[in-house]
């Protein structure tokens, strides 16, 4: 593995989600309480941004400029080129003090995984979510109180799901043709302040790479649950990773201020950025996702 490098000193409270973009070699991801996607351009150092009216958790390509995103809110398709927003759902009552947090689409694309945080992250009352293609949106698991580190095998039959707060990483069962859950199990339980599993991707040999926040560190589990890499960060929060780069061998990540105070960035001064560093196994392509035309037709209103 290659050295740690800086490609963009965002300096983002939460920088998160970061997803590779073939055909322009650039990378997507949110600065969420900045209230922006971006679009990185890795090879110019070129960033755009668009500003949302509220906050996007989490986020699936469809194609160049449309996403499907988890908002805090709900569910939503968002037109770059046009600067619009069509909401799809909002699969939870307001009551429980919740928002959407990580997700991504299964291995298929037919469907766009996110699950729900506890805002004061004192209750289970998370949840993970399935949006289909036509906007059906179902609850299939709960009990948590930080959804994140959503990921799938190569074989899209094992869905990986965390709680930030247990801090724990289950594996379900995924049935690949009727995309229900089965078999929930502890994949790996984290030792209290070793730190907490936020973002995840799996690479092309099965294993599941996890963004430790608070821990400084990104680390690699093999599909039976033993890590076998455990890279030191040189900044506290990684938020997310994600592969890219020509055959996949580059690895972003992105990263978080958080509530760092002023003495502790004077240590870190490029936290909050996005990173990369060349790994030795490949990972692989993120599926798209493709809206039907019922999702197309919905109403649209101002992006910002």
């Amino acid at each position: 593995m290659a050295e740690l490098v800086c490609v963009l000193d965002a300096k983002a409270r939460i920088a998160e989600s970061p997803v590779w973009y073939p055909e322009s070699q650039s990378l997507y991801w949110t600065d969420i309480h900045g209230y922006r996607l971006n679009r990185l351009d890795v090879n110019s150092g070129r960033n755009e941004e668009w500003t949302v009216k509220e906050k996007v958790s989490s986020f699936a390509i469809c194609d160049e400029n449309m996403l499907v995103v988890a908002l805090h809110s709900g569910f939503a398709l968002i037109d770059l080129k046009n600067h619009t927003l069509a909401r799809i759902a909002q699969p939870f009552d307001s009551s429980l003090d919740v928002h959407l947090n990580d997700g991504r689409c299964d291995r298929s694309g037919r469907f766009f995984w996110a699950g729900s945080l506890h805002q004061p992250r004192t209750l289970k009352n998370g949840a993970l979510f399935r949006l289909s293609a036509d906007g059906e949106c179902r609850q299939m698991a709960g009990g948590v109180v930080a959804s994140n580190g959503v990921a799938f095998s190569p074989d899209n039959r094992i869905l990986y799901y965390a709680d930030s707060r247990g801090p724990v990483i289950w594996a379900f069962d995924h049935d690949p043709v009727t995309a229900d859950l089965s078999n929930r199990r502890v994949f790996v339980s984290l030792p209290v302040g070793r730190g907490l599993p936020d973002g995840a991707a799996v690479d092309s040999e099965g294993c599941y790479w996890s963004a430790l926040f608070m821990g400084r560190r990104i680390v690699r589990f093999r599909p039976d649950g033993t890590m076998d890499r455990d890279i030191e960060m040189p900044f506290d929060n990684p938020t997310m990773v994600a592969f890219g780069g020509p055959e996949y061998r580059t690895l972003f990540i992105a990263s978080g201020r958080g509530n760092l105070t002023l003495e502790q960035l004077s240590g870190q001064p490029l936290a909050g950025g996005i990173f990369k560093m060349s790994v030795d196994v490949p990972g692989l392509p993120e599926p798209r996702f493709s809206p039907s035309a019922k999702l197309l037709a919905l109403p649209n209103e101002s992006l910002t």
